[in-house]
């Protein structure tokens, strides 16, 4: 968790670095992030990922951002979706929110979160649901429920958008079996030492949506 302090000067540094954005080229991420116990040490690089993803984004871009978190408690901003050309702003402070978030003292479970994004979330909506949907899952410690959590993905693609691509980024090699499980196949799952490689191999799963 982040001191006032640290959380105004992050919101400095995401001012600065923003990029102009146009309205050619479509992206659209859901990210849930761990802020577990083991998770929180992560906490502040899973936020940089972020920051980063929409500031590097290429020219011509348009984004469409859900930030979901579970701590201490749940941080799902009531589900609405940030566009990123209007609501930078907005971004900013959401972004802030989840890195004040308090952490959870014991492991946790994306199941609630999940289940409820798949319903809240109106998927056939295309002037939210734009052309190329991806779903980032941090992982940084071991996560309860994560069957379940599968099953409700599964769904989610069934039903709305067979498209939609599930990803995860870890931070320790040991966290491979749980995030390959959730994504199904080890290529969506990236190991993060750095940000800007992380941000470029986000990117690159947008590629291999057909």
């Amino acid at each position: 968790m982040f001191s006032s302090k640290k959380i105004i000067e992050l919101l400095i540094i995401f001012s600065s670095l923003h990029l102009g954005m146009s309205q050619s080229n479509n992206y659209y991420a859901m990210f849930f992030f761990d802020n577990s116990f083991d998770g929180s040490n992560s906490l502040q690089n899973q936020v940089k990922i972020v920051n980063n993803f929409v500031v590097s984004a290429p020219e011509n871009s348009n984004f469409t951002i859900y930030l979901f978190s579970q701590g201490m408690d749940q941080y799902n901003n009531s589900f609405k979706p940030l566009y990123i050309n209007q609501d930078y702003g907005e971004f900013i402070l959401d972004l802030a929110s989840v890195a004040s978030q308090a952490p959870s003292n014991k492991n946790i479970s994306f199941f609630k979160l999940t289940y409820d994004a798949s319903t809240l979330v109106n998927f056939s909506d295309i002037s939210t649901y734009i052309q190329k949907p991806l779903v980032v899952y941090f992982i940084n410690s071991y996560i309860n429920r994560i069957e379940d959590t599968r099953k409700i993905l599964n769904k989610m693609i069934f039903y709305n958008n067979n498209n939609i691509k599930i990803v995860s980024v870890i931070f320790d090699k040991l966290k491979t079996s749980p995030a390959t499980f959730l994504t199904k196949d080890s290529n969506f799952v990236h190991l993060s030492d750095n940000v800007s490689e992380t941000t470029e191999w986000l990117f690159s799963q947008y590629q291999t949506i057909t």
